[in-house]
């Protein structure tokens, strides 16, 4: 048996429970990252991401479920500001070029 239910208040994350029959479950998480890969493709050719103050800069925007991806297989959380030289690395790297939402490097 298995049932969606959302919980932690994550938009667009839904999470599905499943009794595995033995006293434990297994959670899958989904969100679909399609409407957010689009958007940034869009703002990654709009302009260079800064505001008009020049004092801000958009550079990426990352679903929530890779960020949960990352921190349950790599054991980092990407919200962590200790960790900001492995998330700048990770998007720098091409195999995430799809987060960025403007041109550069981090």
């Amino acid at each position: 048996m298995s049932r969606i239910q959302p919980f932690f208040a994550e938009p667009g994350i839904l999470h599905e429970w499943h009794n595995n029959e033995d006293g434990s479950y297994t959670i899958v998480s989904r969100q679909d990252v399609e409407p957010i890969l689009d958007r940034n493709k869009a703002l990654a050719t709009h302009n260079d991401g800064y505001t008009p103050s020049r004092e801000l800069r958009r550079v990426a925007s990352i679903p929530l479920i890779l960020i949960h991806k990352w921190l349950r297989e790599e054991g980092w959380n990407a919200l962590d500001p200790v960790n900001g030289d492995r998330l700048a690395k990770k998007l720098n790297s091409s195999e995430y070029l799809y987060l960025r939402t403007a041109p550069g490097r981090l």
